[in-house]
């Protein structure tokens, strides 16, 4: 189905507390969200859980392992697994490498870095795990194909990372706004220009003016808009003072025509399966991993896209 300091100038302050400095420096870090044996586990029960959901297509198993729009998700997919008769393939992870911030406090999180083969082709999966109610659950899962590992993440001395919040071109709270804007309004949208142009920014924006156009010749209309979805964004601090961000767009969509065709993940979405609309309404959920500099433009990544909820008139 992720500030240098002159030496010279700190020098006599530096000598003054060379006994206790290193004790007091080590107090003050805050701890790691969970331990990296415990991340390990964590993950391991999640993959466990996932496949006797997966076999079932329990739905009432998936709130204990997932939480906001993996969850809906998760939860449209078994939805139109059921409709259509066609199991969804559970991902058999592999070179797992973990990521767990330090936080100080608020709630906390970690990140997996995997990979899995589907059809022969090989994906990378940045898993973003958050703690919901003394329960670790997966919050999000995007993917890149045929794509290297995660690389550059700073880690301290005990291999424990730090979360980013700030010091960047676009703060990670910042980025569902700004591409929800460029999505729905174009690379001329306030915060537009703070994205790079790609195939989930500017490519996405004219491909979907492309279909209202040629949809409109049809007889039909087409509109789509972006909001960010209700969930946090998270990020880690790379090694060049950057970060990797985690974030989720929700997307609406609205077809109005005669014959509006309806297939694929609509179809377990809609009463009466692939019978012709003459209006409909779609919801997606979109999870992003983005590249996130101190400056310049930020780079989208990862994606894992799902219609989740659909109404037809």
């Amino acid at each position: 189905m992720r500030t240098a300091y002159t030496a010279l100038a700190f020098l006599p302050l530096a000598l003054t507390a060379a006994c206790g400095g290193a004790a007091k420096d080590a107090e003050a870090a805050p701890p790691p969200a969970l331990s990296l044996d415990q991340a390990k586990s964590v993950f391991e029960t999640y993959a466990s859980a996932d496949r006797k959901a997966d076999s079932a297509l329990d739905a009432g198993q998936l709130p204990a392992i997932a939480t906001g729009s993996q969850l809906e998700m998760d939860t449209a997919t078994y939805r139109t697994a059921k409709a259509t008769g066609k199991k969804p393939e559970t991902p058999t992870f592999t070179e797992p490498v973990f990521y767990v911030p330090r936080i100080a406090s608020g709630q906390r999180w970690f990140a997996v870095d995997t990979a899995s083969t589907t059809r022969g082709v090989e994906i990378r999966h940045a898993l973003l795990f958050v703690e919901e109610g003394g329960r670790w659950k997966l919050a999000a899962d995007p993917q890149r194909g045929n794509a290297s590992p995660i690389k550059g993440v700073r880690l301290d001395d005990e291999g424990y990372a730090e979360a980013a919040t700030d010091g960047l071109q676009v703060a990670p709270a910042d980025l569902p706004a700004a591409h929800a804007s460029l999505l729905t309004q174009g690379p001329q949208a306030a915060g537009a220009q703070n994205l790079a142009a790609g195939q989930q920014t500017t490519q996405t924006y004219d491909a979907l003016q492309k279909v209202s156009k040629n949809l409109r010749k049809s007889g039909m209309t087409f509109t789509s808009a972006f909001t960010p979805a209700e969930q946090p964004a998270y990020a880690l601090r790379t090694q060049d003072g950057g970060a990797v961000a985690w974030y989720a767009l929700k997307q609406q969509e609205a077809y109005k025509g005669k014959k509006i065709p309806v297939s694929g993940e609509l179809a377990g979405l809609l009463p009466g399966g692939q019978i012709a609309r003459k209006s409909l309404t779609s919801t997606s959920l979109l999870q992003y991993l983005a590249a996130v500099p101190q400056e310049g433009q930020v780079a989208v990544v990862g994606l894992n896209r799902r219609t989740v909820a659909a109404q037809s008139g």
